[in-house]
């Protein structure tokens, strides 16, 4: 059975009493149409439930109303968060979305920018998986628009969208002081990546600032992979002279720290206080809720978003770098350290 006839830019400017151009600018967005005509057009698609060519349309406009996202883990629900932030702002305003998730992996994240270049996406939101390899996303943006999403890229002037990171570590940290603890550990990612490079820069100021100094043995950093977060947590732990309260600065790490101490039969906060970096739903059903710095995670991905949309339409402007502000969640994780002195076990 042969199905209807797909109805063509030809018979809504029939339809609507204007030329096949003057029907092909007002349903593809750009060009001069008068306010009458674009009304006529769009009475006239609409009645005939007219569908564009996307193929076509992106020949005449030069875009495809697609922008990718690369993010490094999405199974991560920080990336998650974002996926969702960016999608919702993308579709409102008649955008595709394209979604790749690289496991930190380089080869990976080079695949799916190539992937995306060759599917003439308008431009790409990206999480980089490292922070000083990045010749291949230069050469990328030079031929479309990228924005950086959560890491820097070194030495690229890229727009990026991003939180306070050595602010917000640093206010953990501070919180950690007030409780009268001194002997503060930090549980952070790898050093390739800004992020981690800048939380560890807020760990140093706030100890430093208390006029206290770096101890190297209370510092351990690694990567996010469970089974090296659990090393380097229990090694932290295990210390004769260990930390009264530990700072971790990422969500996998949190679970491999939270491990170590069940392992060791360290209670929380009892023996030892904890505050984590990341905003997770889960951290309020935990035994007990954990203390954290909160990321805004859907205001980070509007925003990335919408900047795209601006150098999409191209708004050119100087490069734009926007730090969000995060947000200290007090929960039941803390205890002064003379209240854990003094636990009954």
């Amino acid at each position: 059975m042969r199905g209807e006839r797909q109805v063509t830019i030809t018979d809504v400017a029939k339809a609507a009493g204007v030329s096949r151009a003057t029907a092909a600018r007002a349903l593809g967005g750009y060009g001069y149409v008068s306010d009458k005509a674009l009304q006529a057009v769009t009475e006239a698609a609409q009645k005939l439930n007219y569908r564009p060519n996307e193929l076509a349309r992106s020949m005449i406009t030069g875009r495809t109303n697609t922008i990718g996202l690369v993010v490094t883990n999405i199974r991560n629900p920080f990336f998650a968060g974002i996926a969702h932030s960016v999608s919702n702002i993308l579709e409102s305003q008649g955008y595709n979305l394209i979604l790749s998730s690289t496991d930190e992996r380089l080869e990976r994240e080079k695949k799916a920018l190539e992937f995306m270049s060759r599917r003439r996406v308008d431009g790409i939101i990206l999480s980089p998986s490292s922070s000083n390899v990045g010749e291949h996303i230069a050469s990328l943006a030079k031929k479309l628009p990228i924005v950086l999403i959560d890491r820097l890229l070194e030495g690229m002037s890229l727009d990026y969208i991003g939180v306070n990171n050595k602010e917000g570590v640093a206010q953990a940290v501070r919180r950690l002081l007030e409780a009268g603890h001194r002997r503060i550990g930090f549980l952070g990612g790898p050093q390739w990546l800004s992020t981690n490079k800048e939380r560890f820069e807020g760990y140093k100021e706030a100890l430093a600032e208390a006029g206290l100094e770096l101890d190297p043995s209370l510092v351990r950093k690694g990567s996010y992979s469970t089974e090296e977060g659990l090393v380097q947590a229990l090694t932290l732990l295990k210390q004769e002279n260990g930390p009264t309260a530990v700072f971790s600065g990422h969500n996998d790490l949190l679970s491999s720290l939270l491990m170590a101490a069940k392992e060791l039969g360290i209670r929380i906060p009892h023996d030892l206080s904890v505050i984590a970096f990341d905003r997770m739903e889960w951290l309020d059903f935990l035994s007990p809720p954990i203390t954290s710095i909160a990321q805004p995670v859907d205001e980070m991905g509007r925003a990335a978003a919408e900047l795209m949309i601006e150098r999409i339409k191209g708004e050119k402007g100087q490069v734009k770098e926007v730090r969000l502000p995060v947000t200290l969640i007090e929960r039941e994780s803390v205890w002064p350290v003379t209240v854990q002195a003094g636990a009954v076990r």
